[in-house]
């Protein structure tokens, strides 16, 4: 018993006075502790930086590794505040945000934002909202970017498509990182007959039994919000006999054949297919003449769409070599008109 005692002395004499050595029973002689290997490294203790903040008057040199600081570094107490190992300021954790429930939500924007509690030490370098058609949206998703730190912020969201669902989350970056608020969805609203969108204002919205109609995606026809033109020749009259080529079509869906089909026998310059197939307008460059049945429907909605005068419109459904059908928006009414005569033009896109 007494040996057991005299050993146990011995040992926590020589583990509280002298040298340790972890791999190697010679330390130098300048360290208490030398950990020694060739195949593994010293850990330290990993803590958050909540658990980190949450030590009591830490000992200056005290070591860790902070691992949500940034991408994770290892971090000591100088005796003031935390550093890293060259001295020079610790990371923080990223801000801490939240998002804010989409509202005012059409068919081709809605609004968000977030709000950021806790900048963690660290100004905020950028804040605003990212979203995807995917789950977990990231900064490099589409993304609004605003002004301002801490506190509440809103963001304007546009450029969504018509009924489609998609994924918001707040987002917010210091030196710490960048963090995301909660993610939430929002389904688009499908597209009404007037509203702004895709280059124009939304005409007419294809039914059952209209060519192209889909009950699963919505396609309709988009109207210039202007008029093209106030006084334009529909073009190519011919006292010989000769037609075009084509431009028959009166249905809806038969517009832009018509106007190919124009462009291509009738060179003139400034005619009403012309004006409306070389149209550029809003980054879309696929306008056409409307042909008879899609000109009644911009009429019938006309109030919606907004911007047509109680004057003549014309179509791009050809009669025969020296008329063509033109509409009269004061009335409804159409008529046979001579080519040479002018006349409104409206130019429609399909989508």
């Amino acid at each position: 018993m007494k040996h057991v005692l005299l050993g146990l002395l011995i040992f926590f004499s020589v583990a509280t006075f002298a040298q340790v050595g972890v791999g190697t029973t010679t330390p130098v002689t300048s360290a208490m502790l030398e950990v020694k290997s060739s195949s593994k490294g010293f850990l330290p203790p990993r803590l958050t930086y909540a658990q980190r903040q949450a030590i009591s008057s830490p000992a200056t040199g005290l070591m860790i590794y902070c691992t949500n600081c940034g991408p994770g570094e290892p971090q000591f107490y100088n005796g003031t505040a935390w550093v890293n190992m060259m001295g020079g300021t610790a990371l923080t954790q990223p801000p801490t945000v939240s998002t804010t429930a989409a509202s005012n939500i059409t068919s081709s924007t809605a609004t968000s934002g977030g709000n950021i509690t806790n900048d963690n030490g660290l100004a905020i370098t950028a804040r605003g909202v990212c979203w995807s058609i995917s789950s977990s949206p990231t900064t490099a998703n589409s993304k609004t970017i605003e002004s301002g730190t801490t506190g509440s912020f809103t963001s304007n969201i546009t450029g969504l498509n018509a009924n489609t669902v998609y994924y918001l989350r707040a987002y917010a970056i210091n030196a710490g990182g960048t963090s995301y608020g909660d993610q939430v969805s929002v389904r688009t609203t499908d597209y009404a007959i007037g509203e702004s969108a895709l280059g124009g204002k939304i005409a007419y919205l294809l039914q059952p039994g209209d060519p192209g109609y889909d009950a699963n995606t919505q396609h309709g026809l988009v109207a210039t919000a202007t008029d093209v033109s106030v006084g334009a020749e529909w073009g190519c009259f011919s006292f010989t006999g000769s037609t075009i080529n084509g431009a028959d079509g009166t249905a809806i869906g038969t517009g832009n054949q018509n106007t190919i089909d124009i462009m291509a026998g009738c060179s003139t310059a400034g005619i009403a297919a012309r004006l409306c197939g070389d149209l550029v307008l809003n980054g879309y460059s696929d306008w056409y003449l409307p042909s008879k049945d899609e000109l009644n429907k911009l009429y019938i909605n006309r109030v919606a769409i907004g911007g047509f005068t109680s004057n003549h419109y014309w179509t791009s459904s050809e009669v025969d070599f020296y008329h063509a059908w033109y509409q009269d928006f004061a009335n409804g009414q159409f008529t046979n008109g001579d080519r040479r005569s002018t006349k409104y033009v409206r130019a429609i896109r399909a989508f």
